[in-house]
């Protein structure tokens, strides 16, 4: 299924196609409508209806109504699977941590094909153990809001109810299984809840002779949506128009786009396809996934076959076709459950599956050899490219998890190897294309609905890449350059870890040449290090757009001086929005950005990552504000002990060359907080004010700056010397 999937997607033509839209508005609300034709596929026509779409915007008509969104059913395995996918697991991964929760008493049996409550389940015993939990509030809305009879789905079968809770737990139990619990505990209460409802409105319009559309949509009653919050529910809303009514036109826009090849498998989306085919069952497709992909068969999430798992397939289609098929495996799943319900014999079934596998063998026995040799015969022969630059042996395209590049066979004797784009790009395959001047054949990156990227030579392309990069290294000459490419050093990265005395043997230059080279090109490796790792990270915030692509956003950044990660957490937000970036945007890069700066700042200083969470939970993001705030104050307000507050901000000093905080132990806070409290007049909140100032006992107390202490603690002065009067008499 996944090589055939495959194949349709290598041999989709993509066809072009034009929609049409406009966007208009009242008053302060703008909306979109488009054209009621919808896909236009021939140019012409839409340029005509584009170049007719004219003032005046006229409303012609309004429908109103009402749509019900219904609550969700009971999980069995398949549909927790898909749900769980969307949480990022793979099947596997979701069906561990759940068999994880059953054996611990949190959740009922896993694997099941049943989709109704049956009678005997006491669903209010299990809202009394929720009611335990922090889902407290939404048991309550449950109880408050709760449907006449839970939802049901179509399968029922009599061995195991619907995945639902089965006991209380709390995220400090589960640590990270409490993402799953929490699904579960989610789709059982959305079971019990209302459906949601939504108002619906359509405006059709005419723009001279052109009719529009525009639709959209209210959430009224959010109803089972309240509980299980794994589900956007996004109002369109459209403004209050009459008939006859006329609109501006703000804009018109007529988007050439292309149709898209069906998409690769998901593995829930797999298992949904398993299921409906009859593969499998409720305990066995995940793992037949896993081992699919343990065996390198297949890769990725949505899943492709890799060229071993394609070969595999296609031989076996040419040699034993009906083991490729579902009807087989189908038969056999379906016997076994007629066995179940005693429609049919086991030694029937036993003999019935015999003679299915026996014909089986009958064809692949013959051709063993013919299998073998076809299998490694197109997976060597479709990663190797050429001969390896330095040792002669042959370069063949390597795939470890999502990233792909070229090595050399005579590893780890010879080290040469060349990067390729990551598999996201698509998959690499060689062409009959070879260069002339390295005798490589060319490479290509196939990947879904889009024409082959064709790289080329991959060694031109690796040494044109380079190019850039030697530009950067202050040393490097255009003689220098030519002089490394002749000695087949190909890369900054393999200059920057020669020796100086190889380096000097080999391209002919003088040591301290040598030298300044190879320590200018680790400089700059350790700049485009920063500049990758920069990216990665903007790339968590900022999503790609048309116009806008990563690459594109860091070129720009890399020209505003931003390098780095602590380049983004000091940058304007000018400079980031020069980049293409939103104001919301660069205001979250530039503040997460500062957040993982402080962290591995303080990190490197020695504070350790638990009390470094303490820390920044509180509000003292880094090394700075640890120094400009009292230690009595970051204790309070962190938990973390004087002691241990007192050793990381001395810590921190030292690193700064600033003065250490003069040493404060538990015992000498407690005794001046009850100094401090006895004082007539003073509270608890007060208190944490005046360790703001650095007062924190009698003495601190009588020898603070009264003016200081007020403007820092917020305390009136009369009141800041009220308390240092009363202090002066008790020392």
């Amino acid at each position: 299924m996944i090589v055939d999937r495959e194949k349709e997607i290598e041999a989709f033509v993509p066809e072009p196609y034009w929609e049409l839209a406009l966007d208009s508005g009242k008053d302060e609300d703008t909306f979109t409508a488009r054209h009621v034709h919808g896909k236009f596929t021939d140019k012409t026509e839409a340029q005509a209806a584009y170049a007719a779409t004219k003032k005046p915007l006229t409303v012609i008509d309004i429908k109103e109504g009402t749509r019900t969104d219904k609550a969700p059913t009971p999980f069995d395995t398949t549909q927790f699977i898909v749900a769980a996918s969307r949480l990022g697991l793979s099947a596997a991964n979701a069906m561990r941590i759940a068999e994880d929760l059953y054996m611990n008493g949190y959740i009922s049996y896993p694997r099941t094909d049943n989709t109704i409550y049956p009678p005997s389940l006491n669903l209010n015993s299990i809202l009394d153990t929720l009611e335990k939990t922090q889902f407290n509030k939404d048991v309550g809305w449950v109880r408050k809001n709760r449907r006449k009879s839970p939802t049901q789905g179509k399968k029922s079968s009599t061995d195991h109810p619907p995945i639902h809770p089965a006991g209380a737990a709390t995220p400090e139990q589960l640590g990270e299984n409490w993402k799953v619990y929490e699904l579960i505990v989610r789709r059982f209460l959305a079971t019990l809840s209302p459906d949601a409802q939504w108002l619906t409105m359509k405006i059709n319009l005419t723009a001279a002779t052109e009719g529009y559309a525009a639709t959209g949509s209210r959430l009224k009653e959010a109803g089972w949506r309240t509980v299980y919050t794994y589900s956007d529910a996004k109002d369109t809303i459209l403004p209050v128009v009459k008939p006859g009514e006329q609109l501006p036109i703000h804009d018109v826009r007529l988007e050439e786009k292309e149709t898209q090849p069906p998409p690769r498998f998901s593995q829930s989306k797999l298992i949904q396809v398993m299921e409906e085919l009859g593969l499998g069952t409720k305990s066995t497709r995940h793992e037949v996934i896993a081992k699919l992909m343990s065996r390198k068969y297949v890769e990725g999430n949505p899943l492709r076959p890799t060229l071993v798992g394609r070969a595999v397939t296609e031989s076996l289609e040419s040699h034993a076709s009906e083991i490729t098929r579902p009807e087989m495996t189908r038969t056999l799943e379906e016997a076994m459950e007629d066995i179940k319900v005693q429609k049919q014999a086991r030694d029937d079934v036993l003999s019935d599956s015999r003679q299915m596998l026996q014909k089986v063998f009958d064809e692949l026995e013959p051709n063993y050899e013919v299998i073998g040799r076809e299998i490694m015969d197109q997976t060597d022969e479709e990663l190797t490219i050429g001969p390896c630059p330095i040792c002669g042996k042959d370069l063949r395209i390597r795939r470890k998890g999502v990233s792909q590049f070229i090595g050399c066979t005579g590893y780890p004797d010879c080290t040469f190897n060349i990067s390729l784009p990551g598999s996201m790009w698509g998959g690499a395959v060689r062409t009959k294309a070879i260069c002339e001047i390295h005798t490589l054949n060319h490479v290509s990156l196939i990947s879904k609905g889009a024409r082959p990227w064709e790289m080329g030579c991959p060694l031109c392309q690796l040494i044109n890449q380079q190019k850039d990069i030697y530009a950067m290294i202050p040393s490097m000459t255009d003689e220098i350059t030519q002089k490394l490419i002749s000695k087949n050093i190909f890369s900054a990265f393999e200059l920057g870890k020669m020796d100086p005395a190889l380096l000097v043997s080999k391209i002919e230059i003088p040591k301290k040449t040598a030298e300044t080279l190879i320590r200018d090109t680790t400089d700059v490796l350790a700049i485009l290090k920063q500049r990758s790792e920069c990216k990665k990270f903007m790339k968590q915030f900022v999503p790609p757009k048309r116009g806008r692509s990563h690459t594109k956003v860091m070129t720009a950044f890399v020209a505003c001086g931003i390098n780095s990660i602590a380049d983004l957490s000091h940058a304007p937000l000018e400079n980031l929005k020069k980049a293409g970036l939103s104001e919301e945007e660069a205001t979250k890069l530039k503040e997460e950005s500062l957040l993982l700066s402080c962290k591995n700042q303080m990190k490197d200083i020695g504070v350790p990552a638990v009390t470094l969470k303490k820390y920044q939970a509180a509000g003292f993001i880094g090394p700075e504000e640890l120094l400009a705030i009292h230690p009595a104050y970051i204790s309070i307000k962190s938990g973390v002990s004087i002691e241990t507050v007192i050793k990381h901000v001395t810590q921190i000093a030292k690193s700064f060359h600033k003065e250490p905080p003069v040493k404060i132990s538990k015992k000498s806070l407690d005794k001046g907080r009850e100094e401090i409290l006895n004082l007539k007049g003073t509270t608890e909140s007060m208190l944490e004010q005046l360790y703001l100032a650095g007062i924190y006992d009698l003495k601190s107390l009588k020898s603070a700056s009264t003016e200081r202490a007020s403007k820092v603690s917020g305390i009136a002065k009369e009141l800041i010397k009220q308390f240092q009067t009363a202090a002066k008499a008790r020392i």
